[in-house]
Parts: C-alpha cells; structure tokens; sequence
C-alpha cells in the first residue's frame, strides 16, 4: 500500500494544475478560429459532459483507491477485454495531450527564441522530459500547491485588470460561425478539462478520500470553468479578431496589451512553468498504463520490466518516440481533437463502469461516495460523449473506432489466452 500523504489542498492543486495548461495558454486562438466570439460559449459547453464523468470516477476512486485510475476500474468491472481497449485509449489520450502540452511550450518559449521551430522545440522537449522521467520522478506535493497557487495569482491579476478592458464590439456576430461549430469546437476544447481525471491515478495516496476526492475534484473543475469563462471573454474582447484567429500564445499577447511588455514575460513564465508540470506529468503517467497492462499480461511482459531505480523504461521509451511523431505528422488542431475523442470515449465507459458496479451487487464494492442521481447521471454521463464525438467530425470519429478495432484484435490475437482474471460481468 502507498502512504496517505495527499491532503485535500494536494487533491485541488493536482487536478487544477494539471487542468489549467495548454487549454488555456493555447487552444483559445485556435478554437476561436473555428467558432468565433462564441468559443466562449464552447467552452462552457465543453464542461458538461465532465460532470457525469467525475461523478462517476470519483465514485469509483472511492470504493477502488489504488493506482492506476481509469484503466484499473475499466478492467475489473467489465474485465479484460475491455480493459484492453480502456488502457489503450487511456494511454493515448494521455500521449496526445502531452504532445499538445509540449507544442504549448514550444510556442511560449519560441516567445523567446523566434528562430527556432516550435515543431523542433516541442521535440526537443519530449527526449529532455524522457531522460528526466528515466532518472526517475516522484510527486512534490508541496511544489504543486505552490505552483498552482502562484499560477492562479497571476491569472487573477490577468482576470483583474483584464475585465476593464474588454470591448463589447468584438463579441458581435456572435453566433455567425453557426451551432454546429459551437458543438463542434466544444469537443475540440474538451481537452481543457481532463487534466482533472489525474487524480484518479493517484487516489490510493489521498487521506480520508471520501471527502477530499470529491470535494477537492469539484472545486478544480469550479475553477478551471470559471477561469475558462472569464479567460476566454477577456482574450476576445482585447485582442482584434484577426489576430487571435492566428495567435498561438493569446494569454500572452492578452497579456501585452494589458500590462505591457512586462506582463507578457510574466505570464509566458507561467505558462512555460505550467506546460512543464503537465508534459513531465503526463509522460509519467503515460508510461504506467504499459507497465500496468503488461502487469495484467496485456500486452508483452517486456513492459512490465523495471530498471534498477524501478523505472518502467520500455514505457517512457514508447511513450516518447509516439509524442514525437504525434508532433511531427500532426498539427495542433488534430492532436486536439483526437485527444479529446479519445478521452470522451474513455469517461463513456468510466460511467458505464458505476452502473455495471452497482447492478451487479457486488459485496466488496461499497463506495465511500456515491453519485447523486443515478442512474440518469450515469446515462448522461455515457451518451453525451458518443454525441460530441459525432459533432467533432470524421477524423475523431475514425480514430475512435480504429481505437476500438485495435484493442479488439489485439485482445483476441494476444491477451485472451494469457488472462485468467475476470471483471464484475465478464
């Protein structure tokens, strides 16, 4: 058993730190492309979905509060096969928003070396956080809370004085893009919010998890949407259309506007500091869900071997060379939408998880939390994300099923045979 170190001031700054990155410091510009003055409205959208989805994960945390998160519940309440396909798209989703992190920081740093490439630095900076993560890396509470807090302090000053600010003529025409590009751009900004989930992966270190999982879940998720809001609204109303349509780091040229020269270096500061946390995060846990799986006899066992500083050293290794072509092949709209689908697609099945728990009335399933208003949170919870999906467009929808297809077959061809353990169904 791990310690129980993780109070609920750690549960808050974990999920909020990792929640208020790229989708903050890069996407608005990007999403306002496609919806215009009502990316605002997007990203209050966006949130929806993720009520369900925390619910239900908090739930789960609470009655199985080991590491792991979303893949250990998906496989021991509908078994391995679906397990298989949980643990891939858990690990996808969690290499595709590392990359776009990594892009983030790339684009904030270029601030400062404008004639290097961001592709390049992205780069660069996924074999540094690799060979960090090889040395071996371990969770600083402390330094998570006063990270977050000193982000927060910064983004309330931008909130602050950007409010003034704002001018009420570049939200005309709001609606002009359409509904469908407000839905749609909801699914490509969903990626804002998941960075939240991370604590389920951490949820056996948490004290008294009844009450600090959830609460500390919901107050994150409180305040990335209040930020997301209120953010968004400013970076629209300050920075001409033409320019935020183009602007791959708009907080910072927000930022410009309204304090001058000096707050643009302050908040590009935060914003490299937060891209860092969450890209070195996200290869950290991204090279545990291999480990675990290979564990589970998923997938080969070489995965599963550790070095002599226990370090899952095939899974950084992967992890890394797939971040890298992701950066490479891909430009940062699709590395969106494709890591939002497939996180939709995971919370479909974490919700689906709750309702095969409860009903099949299992003795040694006895949350200390239980969501409210089951099970039509629950159906919400899984019906609303295979919506989004379909409102995002083709590609989403087919790497979403080319997901499903893969984690099939190589469950049948490979993992069948090797598994004896069984779910709550199957």
């Amino acid at each position: 058993m791990l310690k129980k170190e993780l109070t609920l001031l750690n549960v808050y700054a974990i999920a909020t730190g990792t929640t208020l990155s790229a989708g903050f410091f890069l996407l608005p510009g990007i999403a306002f492309n496609e919806a215009g003055p009502a990316v605002v409205l997007s990203y209050m959208i966006a949130a929806i979905p993720l009520i369900p989805a925390m619910f239900s994960m908090v739930e789960l945390s609470t009655a199985m509060p080991r590491a792991g998160g979303a893949y250990y519940f998906l496989d021991r309440s509908k078994g391995p096969f679906v397990g298989t396909i949980g643990g891939l798209g858990t690990w996808l989703a969690l290499v595709f928003k590392t990359a776009f992190a990594l892009i983030g920081m790339g684009a904030y740093l270029s601030i400062f070396w404008p004639e290097v490439p961001i592709v390049m630095l992205a780069v660069i900076l996924a074999v540094l956080f690799g060979i960090v993560n090889l040395f071996g890396a371990k969770k600083t509470g402390t330094f998570q809370v006063f990270m977050v807090f000193a982000l927060l302090l910064i983004l309330l000053a931008f909130i602050g004085k950007g409010i003034p600010e704002i001018n009420s003529v570049h939200f005309e025409g709001f609606f002009d893009k359409g509904t469908v590009s407000i839905i749609s751009t909801a699914g490509l900004v969903y990626i804002s919010y998941v960075g939240v989930t991370n604590i389920a992966s951490v949820a056996e270190e948490v004290q008294n998890p009844e009450r600090n999982l959830p609460l500390g879940v919901f107050l994150a998720i409180g305040t990335a949407i209040i930020v997301y809001a209120v953010g968004t609204t400013i970076m629209v109303g300050v920075l001409p259309a033409n320019e935020l349509a183009q602007d791959l780091t708009p907080v910072a040229s927000t930022a410009e506007i309204i304090f001058g020269e000096w707050g643009k270096i302050a908040v590009t500061v935060a914003a490299v500091i937060a891209f860092a946390s969450v890209a070195n995060a996200g290869i950290l846990s991204a090279s545990r869900y291999p480990l675990a799986m290979s564990r589970d006899h998923l997938i080969p066992s070489k995965f599963a071997k550790l070095t002599a500083r226990n370090i899952p050293h095939y899974g950084i290794a992967v992890t890394v060379v797939l971040i890298i072509l992701l950066v490479l092949t891909l430009d940062i709209a699709r590395i969106a939408k494709l890591a939002s689908a497939f996180q939709l697609l995971m919370f479909a099945l974490i919700c689906l998880a709750v309702v095969v728990m409860r009903e099949s009335q299992i003795e040694a399933y006895d949350p200390g939390y239980r969501s409210p208003f089951y099970p039509w949170m629950q159906i919400f919870g899984v019906f609303s994300p295979l919506w989004l999906i379909a409102e995002m467009g083709a590609l989403p929808i087919l790497f979403s099923l080319g997901l499903v297809t893969l984690g099939t077959v190589w469950y049948f061809a490979y993992a069948q045979n090797r598994v004896v353990r069984s779910g709550a169904i199957y």
